[in-house]
């Protein structure tokens, strides 16, 4: 038996990863390839491997952020005793994308390259929605999904991502 034979975490986890990086890579959604795409471990996505892969600047992931006794979806079990309770888990879903920082004569970015980052990053956003709401190896209706949250822009890097809570 391996590592990920039986494992409803792991399943989950790899069946959203496959789903972000089909509606990355599927032309109708006219958002350009990532360098990286699939499950990140740890407890933060390092975004300098979001790198210079040739012309494609940009990482895709999904990360397990939580995993606790629940007492239903998204909330805790308090209960002394909770080891019978069944399970929950956090995701963070994502996308982070190059953006310009601006010239080597110290030029902030323009405005039209501030305007194509942000354009870019709600392309992604739809992106991310599509992925988690279309998956059929992932049941969102029995999910509570959190907000879209931006990060950045910062080094050269914007993005975003959101949150799931779902029962295992």
């Amino acid at each position: 038996m391996s590592l990920h034979d039986d494992n409803r975490v792991w399943a989950t986890v790899s069946a959203l990863a496959a789903c972000l990086c089909a509606a990355i890579e599927n032309p109708d959604n006219g958002v350009p390839g990532v360098c990286f795409c699939g499950v990140w471990p740890g407890a933060q996505v390092v975004a300098q491997y979001a790198g210079d892969c040739n012309d494609t600047c940009g990482m895709a992931w999904v990360r397990l952020s939580g995993y606790y006794p629940a007492s239903s979806v998204g909330v805790q079990s308090l209960q002394l005793g909770n080891c019978t309770a069944g399970m929950g888990m956090e995701l963070e879903v994502g996308i982070l994308r190059c953006m310009s920082v601006g010239t080597n004569e110290g030029e902030p970015p323009s405005p039209q390259e501030l305007a194509d980052a942000a354009q870019l990053q709600i392309a992604d956003m739809q992106v991310i929605w599509q992925a988690v709401l279309c998956c059929e190896a992932f049941d969102a209706r029995s999910s509570i999904i959190g907000p879209y949250t931006p990060t950045g822009p910062q080094g050269g890097i914007v993005g975003g991502s959101i949150t799931i809570a779902t029962a295992v």
